[in-house]
């Protein structure tokens, strides 16, 4: 809802007059939702999943249960699409999860992470030499999956921590601390790249 004057904002209000026609009985306009929004949950999922096809059945899934649970949209928590990106969000970890997957990490020492200064931890995030961006999409993959998706939606889709909160289902605070955490271990991962890179 747009606080300044009151009203839902005309692509909300779109989405929420087909809720409530496909909940009406217009169940195939369910499609039109689909159409609108498919791109963007086989987005999300294809992070969290390298293979095509593994990220095409969790999309799929994710609009099935999109589908089964549209009674419980409520329009004035959040938007349809960050709504749907919250089953989304879940059903891709679940396959990823299921699959079993072992990540490669890389242990670093807490008192290393909370010794780095803030100024420090965006220098090095900040810098777009070509070798940096490079070492940086390392160090991103050594990430758990969903501290990656966080960063994803925050630094990526440029998303408000109130939509990532919804989509998540974790506090706003607790958000805030663990973005900040996730940006100095990615720092962190650099420097060790970095350092492996030069010996």
């Amino acid at each position: 809802m747009d606080r300044t004057t009151g009203r839902i904002p005309a692509d909300r209000q779109d989405d929420a007059a087909l809720v409530g026609r496909i909940l009406g009985g217009e169940t195939q306009l369910f499609g039109l939702l689909a159409a609108r929004y498919g791109a963007q949950v086989l987005h999300l999922a294809g992070r969290l999943l390298p293979s095509p096809e593994d990220a095409e059945e969790a999309a799929q899934d994710a609009l099935v249960e999109a589908y089964r649970s549209l009674g419980r949209f409520d329009r004035r928590k959040a938007s349809f699409p960050t709504w749907l990106m919250r089953i989304a969000y879940h059903t891709a970890l679940k396959h990823y999860r299921s699959q079993c997957r072992t990540l490669a990490t890389v242990d670093l020492e807490p008192q290393r992470l909370e010794g780095m200064a803030d100024a420090e931890v965006d220098a090095l995030l900040d810098d777009t030499r070509a070798d940096r961006i490079a070492l940086m999409e390392r160090a991103i993959a050594l990430l758990k999956p969903d501290d990656q998706m966080l960063l994803s939606f925050r630094y990526f889709d440029n998303r408000p921590i109130r939509d990532i909160a919804l989509i998540t289902e974790q506090g706003e605070p607790y958000l805030r601390s663990r973005l900040q955490w996730i940006r100095k271990r990615l720092a962190a991962l650099i420097i060790n790249l970095e350092k492996h890179e030069k010996e």
